[in-house]
């Protein structure tokens, strides 16, 4: 039987689904630097495959590479990775005049410089996707002069920076506060990667984008997607274990047991580090939304009655951002049931874990950053999307007009190409409006603004 669902691996092209709003954000917003958080297994490296893949074309006006940290312990070991980065993609750079071999024995920040020089003569602009940006803390602490240096190469406006990491990247703004500009995070604008959309939710299910589409039965499509929370490890593992041939051979998922939500080793481990890298309150929230199925807004801020409601307010915003827990008829649930029920199985020991990653006032400064910005990142969205509709909406206005050319008549291919577009662009802008109004009609605290500086 071929299953076509991928567990545990990266993915792009055909296999990746969904994100196209964060792809367009992230290859067109104003921001240079760009920190984007998400939780173990979320799909942050496959955003940046997909990523490089878009961008990997002569027309691109970016030119992507991809700089995994993973593993590196020092700023050595990461000027190494970097120039094995740029080696792989050797006829990618060589075209654009970049001669490899040169960059021998760099330093990472001479590397980016160069390369960026040389790209911004050609109108190119570099594209630095970085992975398993956590490395960076022990840097930091070891050598924070050439974190300082790498900072100002990634923040100086000649390349765009995408980013990407575990919420225990805000380490490096408590081991950097005391720099006489700004901790580290402080200029990149940030993003949370959480569930897909409902139709990328479901497409992923049916493999929609795969040569052998799945005809899924409609109550298991609703199950799927309620007990994942559309997470798109969740719903992979899930559809992989409920996967069975039909009686011509060909795969369907049959329906959802109660076996099927019982987390295994892998998932206990991956909730386990997601786990300790809450904050302690974070870890009281979820415990408390935990014990009871779900619980309303005014009993969770009983139950935690020596914190600020307002405080509390604020986790609960970036615990929601990043997956760990959800609204379910205007009531707080755990954020899917497989960690559900790890954290009811996990009970007495996670009660006892008292150490925590993250100091909480910073962490809390960071969540009132994104909270800032999230509105404006929105209205920034609504106003690039409105402008690229119109623009389409006046083209495809003249091309039906009298004395057009006959290559743009309705019912030609490039007709029907530009009115997908403008469906797509569509749908894109009603998502984006109704993002910014539920952000504009939250009457969470005030948000923490410094007004010399975008928020991280």
């Amino acid at each position: 039987m071929r299953v076509p669902y991928i567990v545990g691996r990266w993915v792009r092209d055909r296999n990746h689904y969904g994100r196209e709003r964060l792809f367009t954000y992230l290859l067109n917003t104003s921001d240079s630097a760009v920190w984007v958080v998400g939780s173990r297994r979320i799909g942050k490296t496959s955003l940046l495959r997909q990523l490089e893949y878009l961008t990997d074309t002569p027309q691109s006006n970016l030119v992507p590479l991809f700089w995994d940290m993973q593993g590196c312990a020092n700023s050595g070991d990461l000027s190494f990775e970097l120039f094995m980065a740029v080696e792989d993609e050797a006829a990618r750079f060589g075209a654009l005049g970049i001669t490899v071999d040169e960059l021998e024995g760099q330093d990472a920040l001479v590397i980016l410089r160069r390369i960026g020089r040389a790209l911004g003569a050609r109108g190119k602009t570099l594209l630095l996707l970085i992975d398993e940006a956590e490395v960076l803390i022990s840097v930091g602490r070891s050598e924070p002069g050439w974190l300082a240096r790498l900072r100002k190469v990634l923040q100086d406006g000649h390349q765009r920076t995408i980013l990407t990491s575990t919420k225990l990247l805000a380490q490096l703004n408590e081991i950097t506060a005391d720099w006489e500009t700004s901790p580290f995070l402080f200029g990149f604008s940030m993003v949370n990667l959480w569930s897909l959309d409902d139709d990328a939710a479901a497409g992923l299910v049916e493999q929609r984008q795969s040569d052998y589409p799945i005809q899924v039965d409609p109550a298991v499509m609703d199950e799927v997607l309620e007990q994942t929370n559309r997470h798109p490890y969740l719903i992979q593992y899930l559809c992989q274990r409920l996967c069975v041939e039909d009686g011509e051979g060909q795969v369907e998922l049959r329906a959802v047991t109660d076996e099927d939500l019982e987390p295994d080793h892998l998932l206990a481990g991956l909730f386990l580090i997601d786990f300790q890298h809450l904050t302690q309150l974070e870890r009281r929230i979820l415990l408390t939304v935990a014990e009871h199925t779900v619980i309303d807004e005014p009993e969770l801020l009983h139950a935690l009655g020596d914190q600020a409601p307002e405080r509390v307010r604020m986790f609960l915003w970036g615990m929601e951002k990043l997956g760990y827990v959800r609204q379910v008829v205007g009531m707080w649930a755990v954020g899917n049931e497989y960690l559900r029920r790890w954290l009811r199985q996990e009970w007495d020991a996670l009660r006892q874990v008292q150490t925590a990653p993250l100091d909480e006032h910073s962490f809390e400064q960071i969540l009132q950053f994104g909270q800032s910005q999230e509105s404006l990142s929105y209205r920034q969205e609504v106003q690039s999307l409105e402008s690229d509709y119109a623009a389409l909406a006046d083209l495809q206005h003249r091309s039906h007009a009298p004395g057009s050319s006959p290559g743009s008549t309705p019912g030609d291919n490039q007709s029907g190409r530009l009115e997908q577009e403008l469906d797509r662009l569509q749908r894109y802008l009603s998502a984006a409006r109704r993002d910014l109004h539920r952000t504009q009609a939250d009457d969470g605290p005030p948000v923490f603004r410094t007004p010399t500086r975008r928020g991280v």
